[in-house]
């Protein structure tokens, strides 16, 4: 599967605020979630352009105050939107209702506290985490250490690389950045973002990774998009060479391209998905488990657990991203009180770009946005449901290629 924007696949948008089908009883959600808004993660921007950046109060990698305010926000819209759905009670919930388990970093964890700080004020909710540094469920490396593996995966983003044609976003950046005069080009004589190489680096225990300039370049436009986000003046915002919709979606390119290449073929997502999919697996064959799940990662586990569980191409309507900060994958089982079976609706809920930027409230009649998500191996009907059935196959068949 590939998780590239396809401008030709238009998927429905269902309402999410209107009464409920009393025909359609809600049982259990799983949410997926990307931790909120952060500081850009390279330490190395400095060396990428002779131009100073803007300064961040946080350290990098960190959510930041803003970050705090806005997954704040998803979260008393999950309440009220849940509660409208008839799965939340209307005092504090117990883990029977509600679970929380974050990644230790501290972007997830922040965002998981701001979340349920939001959506259940005043309650004690308990946000599970693992002991160690490093959280197995949530890490992004490759677990497979075979010769073979490696191989064939290095290959794989080696063709990925060649079929790239990222000339025009190359140019656009490299003026942007004056990358002639940086530290990179003066020190490592790699002046050219378009003709310098890239090299794919796979290696057990490992992120899957890239050197050369499209990590460079997937390093700048993520401080881009940060910075956009955060509200900085829109010209320190690149210092202001993004003023229209199509320079952003030409340099978004070369994010999607970079997250395309390490994280979208089939082998590698599988390998590195694997232990969340296994979580997510027994909270979904579980009837025992919380009537609601949220588990707060990173992009990397939202676009793995897409490609392992084959899903069909998708676009999100007023964003720049694929997996924006504080977007959202929800899972969610229904019961068809009619036909008397259980069904699956999957929706990818996030805040568009202007409620990111403008720090918009959200709330029912406010609601961020939803986007039908639809599984290529689970046909949906025209309430975008399919059977829970096949979904269930799906995840014991995967669980047995793994």
């Amino acid at each position: 599967m590939d998780i590239k924007p396809i401008l030709f696949c238009v998927l429905v948008c269902f309402c999410v605020v209107q009464p409920q089908d009393p025909r359609f009883t809600l049982k259990q959600v799983v949410i997926l979630s990307r931790h909120g808004l952060r500081t850009p993660l390279s330490k190395y921007l400095s060396e990428m352009t002779p131009k100073a950046w803007p300064s961040w109060k946080e350290k990098p990698g960190y959510l930041t105050a803003k970050g705090k305010v806005l997954e704040g926000y998803m979260g008393k819209f999950f309440s009220a939107w849940l509660s409208q759905k008839g799965l939340l009670p209307k005092t504090c919930p117990s883990e029977e209702n509600f679970y929380v388990y974050a990644n230790t970093k501290q972007r997830t964890l922040a965002s998981a506290l701001a979340f349920v700080g939001k959506a259940f004020p005043k309650c004690n909710i308990t946000i599970h985490h693992s002991n160690s540094d490093v959280d197995p469920i949530f890490n992004p490396v490759i677990h497979n250490s075979s010769a073979i593996f490696r191989e064939i995966v290095i290959e794989d983003m080696q063709e990925q690389l060649k079929a790239l044609s990222l000339n025009a976003s190359y140019k656009d950046l490299d003026m942007i950045l004056d990358f002639k005069n940086s530290e990179i080009c003066k020190n490592d004589h790699k002046c050219n973002l378009a003709t310098d190489k890239n090299k794919a680096y796979v290696m057990s225990g490992e992120k899957p990774n890239l050197n050369g300039p499209l990590k460079i370049a997937n390093s700048v436009v993520d401080a881009f998009v940060m910075q956009y986000y955060e509200g900085f003046p829109l010209n320190n915002v690149a210092w202001g060479h993004l003023e229209t919709q199509e320079e952003w979606q030409t340099l978004m390119c070369l994010s999607r391209s970079y997250h395309n290449i390490i994280f979208n073929t089939s082998l590698v997502a599988k390998d590195i998905a694997q232990p969340l999919i296994k979580f997510m697996t027994n909270i979904f064959l579980n009837d025992s488990v919380p009537k609601i799940s949220l588990l707060m990662g990173h992009d990397a586990n939202m676009y793995t657990v897409l490609n392992s569980l084959n899903f069909k191409p998708y676009m999100l309507e007023n964003q720049y991203e694929l997996s924006p900060v504080s977007g959202k994958i929800v899972f969610q089982k229904w019961y068809d009180n009619v036909k008397k079976v259980e069904l699956l609706r999957i929706h990818f809920v996030y805040q568009s770009y202007t409620q990111l930027r403008d720090c918009l409230e959200l709330s029912l009649e406010n609601p961020p946005q939803f986007r039908l998500l639809e599984l290529n191996e689970c046909t949906v009907d025209k309430n975008g449901f399919c059977l829970w059935s096949d979904f269930v196959e799906i995840l014991q068949r995967l669980e047995t290629d793994v």
